[in-house]
């Protein structure tokens, strides 16, 4: 089992980066069988939306630019059994980690729209939301994060702590009373590991579905 870390943050031991290493350090505590790897947006090459409508999804969710690190990070989305997005608050959030989310938002708009039947590739996907700002709210990152993840077609961890759809914390997150993010990020880990139990056994593996038993009605 394996849960991709994707930090949005262009700085790479920022307070971004630390909570969504608490997430993943507290999911692999849950269960050791855990495996985790972290992408930084800072590393990768991504080209905004250029808007070529009748080109996305042309093929299913598959996009014209193809000379970038969109696919790669897609690729290692679809084969991680959980996903943690992080992001700080700039103006919205960093513009790379924006032309992903608009990127894939797309091909999964024009994947239904172009009638494919299949489920989308992220399907159900357990995610776990984290924003961090300097002073502001982060509130408004960890909604911003949230319409992604539901347009892809993930799920969304949701938690009974404030501020229940993700964990956020704001100026020096070590000193954040208010919104507990350390605290949040190790219930948040916990979370995603239990819901990784939920469709994989201790192995590895998919759970066996059940034979039916009895005759069937014809």
């Amino acid at each position: 089992m394996k849960i991709l870390g994707i930090v949005g943050s262009m700085r790479k031991k920022g307070s971004t980066s630390h909570l969504v290493h608490s997430v993943l350090q507290s999911a692999t505590k849950a269960n050791p069988q855990i495996k985790t790897k972290v992408l930084q947006m800072s590393d990768l090459n991504i080209e905004p939306c250029r808007g070529c409508y009748e080109e996305c999804s042309k093929e299913p969710y598959k996009c014209v630019i193809e000379d970038d690190d969109l696919q790669r990070t897609f690729q290692e989305m679809k084969s991680s059994q959980a996903i943690v997005i992080g992001s700080p608050l700039y103006f919205e959030i960093p513009s790379r980690l924006t032309a992903m989310m608009e990127r894939l938002a797309c091909l999964a708009y024009f994947y239904e729209r172009k009638g494919f039947k299949k489920p989308h590739p992220l399907n159900d996907k357990p995610c776990g939301l984290v924003a961090v700002s300097g002073g502001d709210d982060p509130r408004p990152v960890l909604k911003y994060l949230l319409g992604f993840a539901l347009s892809v077609k993930m799920k969304p961890v949701i938690m009974k702590s404030y501020p229940y759809y993700g964990v956020a914390g704001k100026g020096k997150i070590e000193e954040d009373d208010d919104l507990n993010p350390f605290d949040n990020a190790k219930i948040l880990g916990e979370l995603l590991a239990g819901a990784m139990e939920g469709t994989l056994n201790k192995s590895g593996h998919r759970r066996p579905q059940q034979k039916k038993r009895g005759r069937e009605l014809g």
